[in-house]
């Protein structure tokens, strides 16, 4: 594989002929996009491909992922300057899509609210009059139909539509779907609600010809309660483009087992007269979803079985045997490298990264799993970098790791450090969140800085951060912090991720800023200052630490849940800390005490048990010392922390006893024994 070239994002644009909606909708270009959009769209089907019509409409689909609701007022600037064109009709069946993909989401059906239907429902009504009034207006936009697909498989028809389709009767309003504050939470960022309304008032009298034409003369012939009425969407788009494979490709993999179908059906369909209009490879290409649905595995767990990981390698392999588009080739390749990595077999999963990257897409999970693969081979080939080369302008994975491979030189690229910097740029546009970390294009590029060492990664990072990055920012503050040792840069960067939501920054920010009123290098009203800072940015750690181990109780979370707790137990017993933060830190350790906590009884018994403090409660002091022992009785901490407390005397003793006896009658948090 020759070395490939690293181009700028501008030089790729045209290489690749992509549609830049990020560049051309903010500038309302649209003869630029009129001219991008008709020449795929009379362009030949390419089966081969991945950058077509339909691929260009599931892209507007992502830019709408992305920008929300500015999307759609773009599209209604674009139709109120061309009132002709066929496209922001199209595009606007996209934006419904993506808000339909999102409250639907990718969750098993038990994991989606009663909210999340209802707002999908919402927006597949709006996606349906915009299929209406799109087809009323004589325009080619079969992509929209299959996403109609898409939605008539995960929730039906609604009763308005059917009535209308089957029985003449057009509405006069649309029904809304439930009524809550979940609800309209949900709708709000859409526009669904305002959309439907309007959509309502403007549909046709009758339903445009395609749609009433021989598509619903089959359908009138099928039983209603099977799979017609998504062929019926089907058969429509055909009769707006005969060759349309990708809407075929959608329905028949509606007919996975897991929508309700079969192999068999699959590839009876594949066989069927309606796909007389294919030829043989085209046809492979719909047989192709029934044979790699058997190929790939839902619950990775099963793999674990080397038995299990065999068999699917053997399946794999029998795959290639068959006659498939590149493409689709590609695909299998690239499972097979998950499969083979598995394995223990590095080489292979490299050969079949090799055969697959010229060819296909990477899903952000799959690019990770690439980048991973490849650090942990011996021969680092370029085919990382081909992956990166076809997935630059599809992903923000693909256009951070372009950036950082054309920025060293790695992976078979072209060291060109002066194009990475607008490649990171594109990688922040494009990423949906960019506060969220396991989310990140440039975070999941970490095994290349375990390889070749931070300082190659810095200068992605210190772009991405000063982008708003929050996994970048946090990067940039260990870089500064461990090894730099630059407190204040370290500090200025973990506060820009910290105000971005990052926890664990939040907790850097809180504990690193005490670090100089520890040390006393700062004191009095500043020491104040400092310390009141401090312990909001820990106020902030600690409910959004909280907010996410209630979501997922990992150990991780679970860890730093406890930093974040033991640094208000520091802050409370530490005489270097000022009064006013010790005492905002007082409610925090009792509350964690009273569920049982140790160190935190631990430092209320320092707190209480120091005689130079107005809080001084030597009763108090020794009813943490003992709920304490009682969770760990032969603790090296509770014997000091007694031996500080306690008066070494005879009245001392029988002091510390009688308190010792009250504390007991009292009970302890979490001994319902401990009056025994």
């Amino acid at each position: 594989m020759s070395e490939i070239q690293a181009q700028s994002v501008a030089e790729s644009l045209v290489a690749d002929v992509c549609v830049d909606y990020d560049a051309l909708l903010p500038q309302r270009a649209w003869d630029e996009l009129e001219r991008a959009l008709a020449a795929l769209r009379d362009a030949p089907h390419d089966r081969n491909g991945q950058r077509d019509y339909y691929g260009a409409y599931r892209e507007f689909a992502d830019y709408s992922h992305r920008h929300g609701s500015e999307a759609l007022a773009a599209l209604r600037h674009w139709r109120a300057d061309r009132p002709d064109s066929e496209f922001p009709a199209l595009l606007e069946a996209a934006y419904w899509t993506s808000w339909f993909e999102r409250y639907r989401s990718t969750s098993t059906v038990d994991q989606v609210t009663a909210a999340m239907w209802a707002a999908a429902r919402t927006a597949q009504d709006a996606l349906l009059c915009t299929v209406v009034r799109m087809l009323e207006r004589g325009g080619n936009g079969w992509p929209a139909l299959a996403s109609t697909i898409y939605t008539v498989a995960a929730l039906g028809e609604p009763d308005w539509w059917t009535r209308w389709l089957l029985a003449g009767e057009r509405p006069a309003s649309l029904p809304a779907h439930g009524a809550s504050d979940e609800i309209d939470e949900l709708l709000a960022p859409s526009g669904a609600v305002e959309a439907v309304r309007e959509y309502a008032q403007a549909l046709p009298a009758q339903l445009p010809a395609v749609l009433t034409g021989e598509a619903l003369a089959w359908r009138r012939a099928q039983d209603e309660d099977g799979p017609a009425p998504q062929q019926y969407w089907l058969r429509a788009a055909f009769a707006l483009d005969p060759s349309a494979l990708e809407a075929a490709v959608v329905y028949v993999c509606l007919r996975m087992p897991r929508w309700g179908g079969s192999w068999e059906e699959m590839l009876a369909f594949a066989d069927s007269p309606l796909c007389d209009r294919f030829d043989e490879e085209e046809r492979n290409v719909l047989r192709f979803f029934a044979w790699f649905d058997e190929l790939e595995v839902d619950d990775s767990a099963w793999l674990e079985d080397p038995r299990v990981l065999r068999h699917h390698l053997r399946l794999g392999q029998q795959l290639l045997e068959r006659p498939l588009p590149e493409n689709l080739r590609g695909r299998v390749h690239k499972y097979l490298a998950y499969l083979e990595a598995l394995n223990g077999r590095i080489d292979a999963a490299c050969g079949h990264y090799a055969h697959s990257a010229p060819h296909n897409h990477y899903e952000e999970w799959a690019l990770v799993r690439a980048v991973s693969t490849w650090c942990a081979s011996a021969e680092r080939g370029p085919w990382l970098g081909k992956i990166a080369e076809v997935n630059r302008l599809v992903s923000a994975h693909g256009a951070a790791l372009y950036g950082l491979l054309s920025l060293n030189g790695w992976a078979g690229v072209q060291r060109r450090p002066e194009v990475a910097d607008a490649w990171f740029e594109r990688a922040v546009a494009a990423t949906p969140d960019p506060s969220s970390v396991p989310s990140s294009p440039f975070n999941a590029l970490s095994d290349l800085a375990d390889l070749y060492g931070s300082a190659a990664l810095r200068p992605m990072w210190l772009k991405a951060a000063e982008l708003g990055d929050a996994s970048a920012q946090f990067r940039c503050g260990a870089l500064f912090a461990d090894e730099d040792n630059d407190m204040a840069r370290a500090i200025e960067y973990y506060r820009l991720a910290a105000d971005n939501r990052h926890e664990v920054a939040m907790y850097n920010v809180a504990s690193l800023s005490l670090i100089p009123v520890r040390d006393g290098e700062v004191a009095g009203a500043q020491a104040e200052a400092v310390a009141r800072d401090a312990l909001g940015y820990l106020d902030r750690a600690l409910a959004r630490t909280e907010q996410l181990f209630a979501q997922d109780t990992t150990e991780f979370n679970q860890e730093q849940l406890e930093r974040a707790k033991d640094l208000y137990g520091t802050v409370l017993f530490s005489d270097w800390a000022p009064l006013s933060a010790r005492q905002r830190a007082l409610p925090q350790v009792l509350a964690f005490a009273r569920q049982g906590r140790f160190n935190s009884m631990v430092s209320l018994g320092w707190w209480y048990g120091d005689k130079d403090l107005a809080a001084f409660d030597f009763e108090e002091a020794v009813y943490w010392i003992e709920a304490a022992r009682h969770l760990e009785p032969d603790s090296e901490y509770v014997h000091k922390l007694r031996a500080y407390v306690e008066v070494d005397t005879f009245f001392g003793r029988m002091k510390f006893a009688s308190a010792q006896s009250k504390a007991k009658r009292r009970g302890f948090p979490g001994q319902d024994d401990a009056g025994l």
